[in-house]
């Protein structure tokens, strides 16, 4: 697969770059701008492969990703990352018109510092694996799964926020 995604969103939370301080005896904060933005102002090409082995009721699925960012909004560029997911599953019902499947998924990401005028913001970069089940179906041209990823492992750059757990869900229409 290969795309591109053009600026979206409202990027009005990386003006906090700008403005950051700390606070003599506050508590670090692990959430900042790039945290909570609504986009980011840039242009990103995304490439991925995808394979899928199927034998009768058994599958194996893995997927890779790469995405290469520009510069976007407030001189702030997020870093370049690599996701990726697989394993095995099983499918429960496989008709025709309906599936129905349950894969147990291992996947991680890893990207580097974003940078913010051209410096490192040293609190973004983080290499994450998480394990858990995926349930995935069909019903005529509808296609959705819904995933649930525990963390194994979780290795930040400085101190940041980071999930405990996290739902992954989705749908399209085939045609």
């Amino acid at each position: 697969t290969a795309g591109l995604k053009l600026p979206t969103g409202d990027t009005s939370r990386l003006r906090e770059n700008f403005h950051e301080i700390d606070i003599p005896g506050a508590p670090e904060s692990g959430i900042g701008g790039h945290d909570l933005t609504l986009g980011t102002g840039s242009c990103d090409g995304i490439f991925g492969i995808q394979g899928v082995v199927r034998y009768k009721y058994v599958f194996l699925q893995a997927d890779l990703q790469y995405t290469v960012r520009s510069e976007g909004d407030y001189q702030y560029q997020f870093a370049n990352d690599v996701s990726w997911s697989g394993g095995p599953g099983l499918y429960l019902m496989r008709g025709k018109e309906r599936t129905l499947g349950l894969q147990f998924l291992t996947s991680g990401e890893t990207k580097g510092y974003d940078t913010f005028q051209g410096e490192p913001d040293t609190d973004t970069g983080v290499t994450a694996v998480y394990v858990g089940p995926r349930v995935l179906g069909t019903i005529g041209r509808l296609v959705g799964e819904v995933g649930l990823d525990l963390p194994v492992l979780m290795n930040t750059t400085q101190f940041q926020t980071t999930p405990t757990w996290r739902i992954r869900g989705g749908f399209s229409w085939r045609f």
